[in-house]
């Protein structure tokens, strides 16, 4: 089973503020969109939820604390041309499967637009050295905690669809409507959001992030869940959607229409 940009594009941007946006976007960054658009959405249906609890993921984050990595705004807003979640897709397409943060860096040495990424994270790096008078140790720590918690970002959504599917919901992913929609996955017509409560980004209806309903909310044809994370404080370590968590996401689902049940 594999879900495509087309298929993204004929679900969610027929119309409306999405197929606006997606307009602009493809005109803005058509590098970026013509391998978003060619990408192919194939191994995240092959994974079991278990795998995660076995799977040796890294220390993206080493001992780098939030307190620390928060004081650079400048690379907690920073944007590079393509978006991490696009080069995770990319990166786990080429893996055919979970693959740790040490294989994400091997990534972005041999794939083009990885390497990319990487001189955009150095450039960004030495900008806040440079001309904002910060430490290249609190620099690189700051770019670290940025991707790491991209990369765990990732893992949670790639882990929360293996789980709606062992659930006979057909869950669906794809980094076109992740990116540029804010739809971590979805069932049929019903769009899943998960995100750790943060009031700053997303806690319920407050924070400075968007919400799917921002792009989609004009088409009727539309439900939104949400699934929102309490802050899990173990350091180190993925931290997941506990059972009842997941359990609550699925119950929305299932009570939402057009939701899709294999």
């Amino acid at each position: 089973m594999v879900t495509t940009a087309d298929d993204v594009v004929s679900l969610f941007a027929s119309r409306g503020r999405a197929a606006s946006e997606l307009a602009q976007w493809r005109h803005r960054k058509p590098h970026v969109a013509e391998r978003v658009m060619r990408h192919v959405s194939a191994a995240p249906y092959t994974l079991g939820s278990a795998e995660f609890a076995a799977f040796g993921f890294g220390h993206p984050l080493e001992e780098i604390r939030s307190e620390a990595a928060y004081r650079e705004i400048e690379v907690r807003d920073w944007f590079p041309e393509f978006a991490m979640v696009h080069l995770f897709h990319f990166a786990l397409e080429r893996k055919g499967g979970l693959f740790s943060y040490a294989e994400f860096r091997d990534f972005c040495k041999t794939d083009e637009d990885g390497q990319g990424f990487s001189r955009q994270a150095q450039d960004k790096v030495r900008e806040l050295v440079s001309s904002k008078g910060c430490t290249l140790e609190a620099a690189v720590n700051a770019m670290k905690w940025r991707v790491g918690n991209g990369y765990y970002s990732f893992l949670r959504e790639l882990y929360l669809v293996a789980r709606l599917r062992e659930a006979g919901l057909d869950a669906r992913i794809h980094p076109l409507a992740d990116a540029l929609f804010r739809v971590d996955a979805w069932c049929g017509r019903t769009t899943v959001e998960m995100y750790v409560a943060n009031r700053t980004f997303k806690d319920g209806r407050d924070g400075r992030k968007p919400h799917p309903e921002t792009y989609l909310g004009d088409q009727e044809a539309f439900s939104f869940v949400r699934l929102e994370m309490q802050a899990q404080h173990a350091f180190g370590k993925l931290h997941l959607p506990t059972g009842e968590e997941v359990g609550r996401c699925i119950a929305e689902l299932r009570k939402s229409p057009g939701t899709g049940c294999m």
